[in-house]
């Protein structure tokens, strides 16, 4: 299910269900207001601010037509212009049949944004979680989509719908990243995760190698292991999904990494009732470079890409991991066993390793890791750390290009000194919950070897309670446009 953009039609439009939306800067405000035809009374209410650097006003023009008209403090950021746009004009509503957008006088940067967050809004208001049950056969069709028409604008249309496509297709994914994270952890055991990886890497024309227990156990893949000891007769393991452009050469060799934890009690380290609702979402990371891989397919990406899924759950039984236990990485390092709900950095360890072995320009990995991020941030960016400083920043710098915030953090030299073992080469995390989000940061950073160039996302903004940005859905889909916003600006060291 999917829009597309359509020019201006030399007939006229249809009466009925439009709903135009008029861009404008902030400066045009008291030209406007002294303009004839437009609603002036409304406009009289309107203040462009730099702490609200967005403004609207909706007026219902008769026979089923409303005008929305959108006012932006130049240089805008895109994250604002994303919240404010999501709140201004309801794209999900059902009554609208067609989106008009008019970009007349917006100039061509702004224009692209504005088309992109356009793009994915209509995609991103139609989702809805699977049901079950009652709720399953009350479930109403399929939405369809508004049409969306570009009045005007100085972009030429070909561009235009260039842009919107690729929003559409970002979306999309998105909405994968939604709805395998909203799955109830029975409806997404690993196996059952697995055989959903399997079937999307086939639609993709992707490959898949699945590294299980037997061939995690010949690797020394103990760390991974330590986490799945629990349930012996589990399906767990790293799932290796892989892409190369076909009829030509690759660019770079990407690897992406993600968390794929379906259900997470904390271990013996048992987590309150409050805290274990919703650990079905644990497997985010995973998601995110799933549904990444299959978006970046669909844009014919020349890159040569992997990604590594670890698919686990953290339970408890008589034979479940414990503190203090010291078990020997693929690498052969040793880790000291803490706290056995910080599972997530035990199964990336090793799944760190085999990113490794393939020597990609570029690993990232995705992980809903820690909350001390989450007490750093809110949820309203996600955490960043990189062993190229550079790296750091420019994913910083990507994440605000694209309304997907990061924030960055330190890792390495005296950080250490809060990991330090006695008996092993490092401790899985510190003793205290201090600055967590740093130690499994600089814990991970042992499984990466010193010459890839690794950025490590600690994805605090997978959910934000009421939205957040382009969301209007608790759970936000966050990191699609950041991922390919990174590549896009990466450049490997010759």
């Amino acid at each position: 299910m999917a829009s597309s953009l359509k020019p201006f039609p030399k007939a006229s439009l249809p009466v009925e269900s439009i709903h135009t939306v008029r861009f404008f800067y902030g400066r045009d405000l008291a030209k406007l207001k002294k303009a004839g035809g437009f609603p002036t009374k409304l406009l009289e209410r309107v203040e462009i601010t730099n702490r609200a650097p967005a403004a609207h006003v909706t007026n219902p023009t008769g026979y089923d037509r409303t005008e929305t008209y959108c006012f932006l403090n130049p240089g805008i950021s895109t994250f604002a212009l994303h919240s404010f746009l999501r709140k201004a004009v309801d794209f999900s509503t059902e009554k609208t049949r067609t989106f008009a957008i008019d970009l007349s006088g917006v100039d061509p940067t702004d224009a692209v944004r504005i088309l992109n967050a356009v793009g994915n809004l209509t995609l991103l208001a139609a989702y809805e979680p699977t049901k079950f049950g009652l709720k399953a056969s009350q479930e109403k069709k399929p939405k369809n989509l508004p049409a969306v028409v570009l009045l005007r604008s100085e972009l030429p249309f070909a561009r235009a719908s260039e842009i919107f496509s690729i929003a559409q297709s970002q979306a999309e994914a998105a909405n994968l990243v939604r709805l395998l994270s909203e799955l109830p952890p029975n409806e997404l055991t690993p196996a059952l995760y697995l055989g959903r990886i399997r079937k999307l890497a086939k639609e993709w024309g992707a490959t898949v190698e699945f590294f299980d227990r037997k061939a995690l156990e010949k690797r020394g893949a103990n760390g991974f292991l330590a986490v799945v000891r629990a349930d012996p007769e589990g399906v767990y393991g790293i799932a290796k999904v892989s892409w190369k452009p076909r009829g030509r050469k690759s660019q770079r060799r990407i690897a992406l990494v993600g968390k794929g934890l379906c259900f997470d009690t904390g271990g013996y380290n048992i987590k309150s009732g409050e805290h274990m609702f919703d650990m079905h979402r644990d497997m985010t990371g995973s998601a995110l470079a799933l549904a990444t891989l299959g978006h970046l397919i669909r844009q014919e990406t020349q890159d040569e890409i992997h990604i590594y899924l670890a698919l686990a759950e953290n339970l408890i039984s008589a034979s479940a991991y414990k503190p203090n236990e010291v078990v020997v990485a693929s690498n052969g390092v040793s880790i000291e066993v803490v706290d056995t709900d910080a599972e997530g950095r035990m199964a990336l360890s090793d799944t760190l390793v085999l990113a490794c072995e393939n020597k990609p320009d570029l690993i990232i990995d995705f992980a809903t890791l820690t909350g001390a991020t989450v007490r750093a941030l809110d949820n309203r960016r996600a955490g960043v750390f990189s062993n190229r400083d550079h790296l750091r920043e420019l994913a910083v710098q990507a994440g605000d290009a694209v309304g997907e915030r990061l924030w960055g953090f330190p890792i390495g030299e005296d950080y250490w000194e809060g990991i330090h073992s006695e008996i092993a080469d490092v401790r899985q995390c510190a003793v205290t919950n201090n600055c967590d989000h740093i130690y499994a940061a600089t814990f991970l950073s042992s499984f990466v070897r010193p010459e890839t160039p690794w950025i490590h996302v600690d994805l605090a903004a997978e959910a934000h309670k009421g939205g957040l940005g382009l969301s209007a859905r608790d759970v936000t889909g966050f990191g699609v446009r950041l991922t390919e916003e990174i590549l896009r600006r990466f450049e490997p060291l010759k």
